[in-house]
């Protein structure tokens, strides 16, 4: 088994175990706490993905940015998405983590790509999400305005608010995983 499988089916495992400890939590905690700690899960998920395309990464959460107004006069001090993701001091991805994308998340989003793109214009930048809530139209409006890319890595690909992950335990979409630590290794030229 070579050593990018290996890490990917640690990240698997991190997963299945933390998600079959939701229920219990919600059962216990409530639903805020567990809200936190799915949406946790996936960003660590995303980050550990990230690094069995390339341990060498520098991947950097509350990375806050200064992004200019046009005319240099006014700037927004806290620009940031999930992960910014730097190889040797240069940002070549920029992550947003969710466990399901509904439209309000995906505007923000695309927003905080587009306003961190007025820095860095060419940074790649991609949605990790468990699960997808976008209406079609919504869904085809940003994609075909905007550029970035998007990853659902559960293996239920519509969210029901009925019935939530933390309850169906749903698995990982393996084939979607695999797609989502290539995407990074492609955009890092890693074999």
């Amino acid at each position: 088994m070579n050593t990018s499988k290996m890490k990917i089916d640690l990240c698997v495992e991190y997963y299945e175990q933390t998600v079959s400890k939701l229920l219990a939590e919600y059962q216990q905690q409530g639903q805020g706490v567990t809200r936190n700690s799915c949406g946790e899960m996936y960003e660590r998920l995303a980050k550990m993905l990230m690094l069995s395309a390339d341990d060498t990464l520098d991947i950097r959460k509350n990375d806050y940015m200064t992004i200019k107004s046009d005319s240099g006069l006014y700037s927004l001090n806290n620009v940031q998405v999930d992960w910014h993701v730097y190889k040797d001091n240069d940002l070549k991805l920029i992550v947003e983590c969710k466990t399901y994308l509904d439209v309000c998340y995906l505007k923000r989003a695309v927003d905080d790509f587009e306003t961190i793109r007025k820095k860095y214009p060419n940074v790649p930048a991609v949605i990790f999400t468990g699960q997808n809530a976008v209406g079609k139209n919504a869904w085809g409006y940003y994609n075909e305005m905007y550029d970035f890319e998007t990853f659902v890595v559960n293996q239920t690909k519509k969210r029901s608010s009925k019935n939530p992950i933390y309850k169906t335990k749903d698995n990982l979409d393996l084939v979607e995983v695999n797609n989502f630590v290539n995407h990074v290794k492609g955009l890092l030229n890693v074999n």
